[in-house]
């Protein structure tokens, strides 16, 4: 359980937990390109080219600081498409099949961000809250964009810093430029290798979001719904 009493601030991770159900977002890749192109698309086939299309991401650094998210999930999707003609799940990466694919991610991501907005809202007026995110260096123009930038008193993203979670660095220097200790924060996030083991190892609070299929760790604070959030916090 969490001891409110020590709590001096939150400290948020964005991807798969505050736009999604807490749920990796290479699953739900899958998901939605099933459900739309009709692909046949298993962890096991989808996952070299998700792989791959995160590592040139994040070593060619292409996405540039002001890319909107559907820009950003543009260039996602066509490498991902690429990668679907090089494997004969599609003819070729047209840029009809591309641009629907972006659309696609960014309104399943509007949908839940805006969906915790209004916690987010309730608890900056209690908290300052940070977020910290393995991004492409371009998470504070995201977050902007979807009405949620204004809820944070700092964004730290991994790509500006050059460290990557589960490095507990990250979320050491968004602590400590927040001028908080570690012991004062409650990291909240859906990863256990990057969001709670860090935290614990740095000595924070942690709430692990969970989907609602899986079964809770009784000896972590778990949730299934960011709106569980107004009654732990």
């Amino acid at each position: 359980m969490i001891d409110k009493q020590r709590v001096k601030a939150l400290a948020f991770d964005f991807g798969g937990t505050l736009d999604s159900p807490f749920l990796h977002w290479m699953d739900i890749y899958i998901k939605l390109y099933n459900q739309e192109f009709d692909f046949n698309l298993t962890a096991d086939t989808f996952r070299p080219i998700y792989v791959r299309t995160e590592r040139m991401l994040d070593y060619d650094k292409v996405i540039q600081p002001n890319f909107s998210l559907y820009e950003t999930q543009h260039m996602k999707a066509s490498l991902h498409f690429k990668g679907f003609a090089e494997a004969g799940f599609v003819k070729q990466a047209s840029p009809e099949l591309v641009n629907r694919a972006a659309e696609l991610i960014v309104e399943y991501t509007s949908h839940y961000v805006h969906a915790a907005q209004p916690v987010l809202e309730l608890l900056s007026q209690k908290y300052p809250l940070l977020l910290v995110s393995n991004y492409y260096g371009n998470v504070a123009k995201v977050v902007e964009e979807l009405g949620v930038g204004k809820y944070f008193q700092s964004i730290t993203d991994s790509t500006i810093e050059n460290v990557r979670k589960p490095d507990p660095m990250l979320w050491q220097l968004a602590i400590e430029r927040a001028g908080f200790a570690p012991n004062e924060i409650v990291i909240i996030g859906d990863s256990m290798k990057n969001d709670i083991m860090p935290g614990l190892s740095l000595g924070c609070q942690v709430i692990h979001g969970i989907p609602q299929s899986e079964e809770a760790k009784d000896e972590i604070t778990t949730i299934r719904s960011i709106d569980e959030l107004k009654e732990l916090l």
